[in-house]
């Protein structure tokens, strides 16, 4: 015949297996929210890194150096331009000197 559990029913467990189980779940869920914590400390570095690295990127798309620095950009390739000219015209007139 089958025991029917009821409130006056009664069970026993030895205090040492107790003890474990606490201690078990008390582990268990110490872990789990350790876990938990850390990934979400990890995805938050990872969000904010991606925002840095997101300004990062934006500032260097919209980057543009400063009027002088174009201008003096400019005067230099202009520079270079009339040195070259003057070596071409210098070699055209060593050779029609030393022929």
């Amino acid at each position: 015949m089958a025991n029917k559990l009821n409130e006056g029913s009664e069970f026993t467990i030895p205090l040492k297996n107790l003890i474990a189980l606490i201690a078990f779940t008390s582990i268990s869920t110490w872990a789990y929210f350790g876990i938990t914590e850390r990934l979400t400390f990890i995805e938050k570095e990872m969000d904010m890194a991606l925002i840095e690295i997101e300004e990062n990127d934006n500032w260097i798309d919209e980057w543009a150096p400063p009027p002088t620095v174009q201008q003096t950009t400019k005067d230099v390739q202009e520079l270079k331009t009339q040195i070259e000219v003057l070596r071409v015209e210098l070699e055209y007139l060593k050779s029609m000197v030393y022929k």
